[in-house]
């Protein structure tokens, strides 16, 4: 019997199947920092050294005309944690568009919104 999965990573796989569509047709590139995991002490501190971010949000969007977004997956009811506020407010403060999306058709209107935006 296959393993059920929890509803954020079934989310994150639906997301992440439907950008790898996009990424296809050259629409995109798009990453997942895996910043998640517990580490030991020392790995932690070897990863900020390289300058892994707490609160990394789950998916960074790369797209045409050098912009960039970042989504964040949650499951319905989940919230963003003290570190992933912060990150989201430096980001949209730099002008990089976030989303905290809870249903894959959430990350497909934000990604569409964005590919449709007129590039600068």
């Amino acid at each position: 019997m296959a393993k059920m999965l929890h509803p954020e990573q079934a989310i994150h796989q639906a997301a992440v199947s439907y950008l790898r569509l996009l990424e296809n047709m050259g629409e995109l590139m798009f990453l997942h920092p895996a910043n998640g995991g517990f580490r030991s002490k020392a790995e932690a501190g070897i990863f900020k050294s390289l300058g892994v971010k707490a609160g990394a949000p789950d998916l960074i969007i790369l797209l045409p005309g050098g912009r960039c977004a970042f989504i964040e997956i949650k499951a319905p009811g989940g919230y963003l944690s003290a570190s992933q506020r912060a990150f989201r407010n430096t980001a949209e403060n730099l002008g990089f568009p976030f989303a905290e999306c809870r249903a894959v058709d959430e990350v497909e209107r934000f990604v569409r919104g964005l590919i449709a935006a007129p590039v600068e």
